[in-house]
């Protein structure tokens, strides 16, 4: 690919620490640029990174000034808050000052993280989902719903730039050590609930997998969505086994009324729309990723578990 120079968003999260790293050594990138409102926890030979709100105006004039061969927009909110018009600015208006950024510095290519909770969590939902499947995010899962709306944004980039090469991913939970997220925060806790009478195949993708994807997309200039999840899935009830942790199976009903409840009082980190994603099926297939570019996971879903619950002193 040649020296390529890179812009990322969100440049201090979680993930994308994991994915500069990767910037900071691979022969293909030359150097890469970075924004987020905090200073990453890492310092990188290959980056200049600034201060900046991902609505900021400043935005399309730093990505027109630098001219990057390539564009990531990692910049979203993942768990949700309790101001829902702050989360969608962040998540929904970003993305479209992102793209407005990209558009005014004609970036030849981009990828955007997408997510597979876009689909939806449905009782009917084809196992697997395949990319073509409509986006159907439930509606009281704002991060889906979200997702589900700036894929909308990407759709119409596209149309009005067809030469561009884009990239759109929907991963499946992502796990690894220095994650934390609504199912992080589930296994973590003293004891572990489930729903009763459901017990819906769940798949986890290593943060390394997840990594390791991104560059293979975009070294291959692979176009479109692209579903990111292991071929494998695992259940609450085996997740339970695994952890020997005490664990509970409470009537949907009890579970909407004791999660409004902790919600509100700010004690659980998600509302009662992330429900339906431990109880109803969204099991997504990967085969594009993997027959097309030839990606090969390192970690399966059970793998990755082993490993989450390891972290958190669960497992030996």
């Amino acid at each position: 690919m040649g020296g390529k120079k890179i812009f990322i968003t969100g440049m201090a999260g979680y993930f994308a620490g994991r994915l500069c790293r990767e910037l900071d050594r691979i022969d293909w990138c030359e150097k890469f640029y970075g924004v987020d409102v905090r200073k990453p926890l890492y310092k990188y030979d290959r980056a200049e990174f600034r201060i900046m709100d991902i609505n900021s105006p400043e935005l399309g004039k730093w990505v027109s000034e630098i001219k990057p061969d390539i564009f990531i927009h990692l910049a979203f909110l993942v768990e949700e808050i309790h101001n829902k018009e702050l989360m969608r600015r962040v998540n929904v208006d970003g993305t479209g000052n992102a793209l407005k950024a990209c558009e005014m510095a004609d970036v030849p290519q981009i990828l955007v993280a997408s997510s597979g909770t876009a689909y939806g969590a449905w009782k009917d939902n084809p196992i697997p989902l395949k990319e073509e499947h409509s986006l159907k995010p439930n509606p009281g899962f704002y991060y889906a719903v979200h997702k589900a709306e700036l894929e909308d944004l990407c759709n119409q980039y596209i149309k009005r730039h067809p030469k561009t090469i884009f990239s759109i991913i929907r991963p499946c939970v992502v796990y690894g050590p220095n994650v934390s997220n609504y199912l992080s925060d589930l296994v973590d806790m003293p004891i572990l609930t489930g729903i009763r009478g459901y017990a819906p195949p769940l798949q986890f993708i290593h943060e390394d997998d997840l990594c390791s994807a991104i560059l293979l997309i975009l070294e291959k200039q692979g176009r479109g969505a692209f579903n990111l999840a292991p071929e494998d899935t695992i259940t609450f009830p085996e997740i339970f086994e695994m952890s020997k942790k005490m664990s509970v199976n409470l009537p949907y009903w009890l579970m909407v009324l004791i999660t409004a409840l902790f919600w509100k009082l700010h004690i659980f980190k998600f509302s009662t729309g992330f429900l339906d994603y431990i109880r109803y099926p969204w099991v997504i297939d990967s085969s594009r990723l993997r027959n097309e570019l030839g990606f090969k996971f390192r970690y399966s879903s059970r793998e990755t578990m082993e490993i989450l619950l390891r972290s958190k002193k669960i497992l030996p």
